[in-house]
């Protein structure tokens, strides 16, 4: 992964302010340059943000007390709003939309200025950059950042707002916890992934089904190399991206020699290299209590205990807990 995609531990920044002119200098810092108006008493201006940085995701929790309207110049980056009380309105060029309580939109596409009157409202702002979406979809016939145009413009489904809600609820507490494992940047990466690839999957219908052909030979060399990779890395914070680009493939020809020799996919194939690196590390702790079967399968990347248990006595035959034992 590259610089720009890699997410870093997170970084917590707390603002309040009851001036305007204060309020502005923050959005234009943290979103795009802007005019702010306030429609009422200034003294009644009450403005909080909350942040939680995690490099290219941005967590956000934003209030304002009073209308206030805000022309925006263009993001540059997809931000997804869900109303949390009130209302908003959005204008994007000629068109507009009013969003109430639960609603989750894209703000704007990245590439456009636009308008919003925030009716005293609550938001949730969560900021992706297109670099991680671009990295997610490497290899495809189109990246992200060109289909972003023809993502859904409209609040999602109930259905799809809450497979979104689900994915930000699951980083947001990842973020926020305070133990080694939610600071791993193997972890960190994997919830940046899933953040990224949810939101394609719910804006963006194509992405769930994507078709076209591919190019390249589909060889047992090829599965041999991004083998040789995983094995040789799998403490890194890896997508299939940088597994293609190891074997010196597209995504899509990877995917397909994985189809063909192994019968399954390369995510698929780095997590099993991974638990074998859990099995190895139980099986040779010494059982004096300072391993745990918890700590260790988080190193590598397994959050969920019951999954990985149930994955790991698959595989090996006996619970993780019986192999720090023996």
């Amino acid at each position: 992964m590259t610089t720009a995609t890699r997410m870093h531990g997170p970084v917590l920044t707390e603002f309040r302010t009851t001036d305007p002119q204060r309020a502005h200098a923050l959005i234009a810092k943290a979103y795009s340059d802007n005019r702010l108006r306030v429609s009422g008493s200034p003294q009644d201006f009450r403005f909080s943000q909350r942040r939680v940085d995690l490099g290219p995701v941005q967590l956000d929790m934003l209030h304002n007390t009073m209308t206030t309207k805000y022309t925006m110049h263009p993001l540059e980056r997809l931000v997804v709003s869900r109303t949390l009380s009130r209302t908003m309105d959005v204008e994007v060029g000629r068109s507009h939309q009013r969003v109430g309580v639960g609603d989750v939109i894209l703000i704007a596409p990245p590439d456009q200025p636009y308008r919003t009157c925030v009716h005293g409202a609550s938001l949730q702002l969560i900021g992706v950059d297109l670099a991680l979406l671009d990295a997610l979809t490497e290899g495809e016939d189109e990246p992200a950042s060109v289909r972003v145009s023809r993502f859904v413009r409209t609040p999602l489904s109930p259905g799809a707002a809450l497979s979104w809600q689900r994915t930000v609820d699951f980083v947001t507490e990842l973020a926020e916890r305070d133990d080694e494992a939610s600071r791993s940047p193997l972890v960190l990466g994997a919830a940046g992934r899933l953040l990224a690839a949810t939101l394609l999957a719910v804006f963006d219908p194509a992405a769930v089904n994507p078709s076209g052909a591919t190019t390249g030979d589909v060889s047992t060399a090829t599965t041999r190399r991004a083998i040789d990779y995983m094995e040789s890395n799998p403490d890194l914070d890896l997508g299939v991206t940088d597994i293609a680009r190891a074997a010196s493939v597209s995504v899509r020809t990877l995917q397909l020699a994985f189809r063909k020799d192994l019968n399954t996919t390369p995510m698929a194939h780095l997590r099993r290299v991974r638990l074998d690196r859990v099995h190895a590390e139980l099986a040779q702790s010494v059982p004096d209590g300072t391993t745990t079967v918890t700590s260790v399968a988080a190193r590598w990347g397994f959050l969920n205990s019951s999954r990985f248990t149930a994955h790991y006595r698959r595989v090996y035959g006996v619970l993780p807990s019986e192999t720090l034992r023996a």
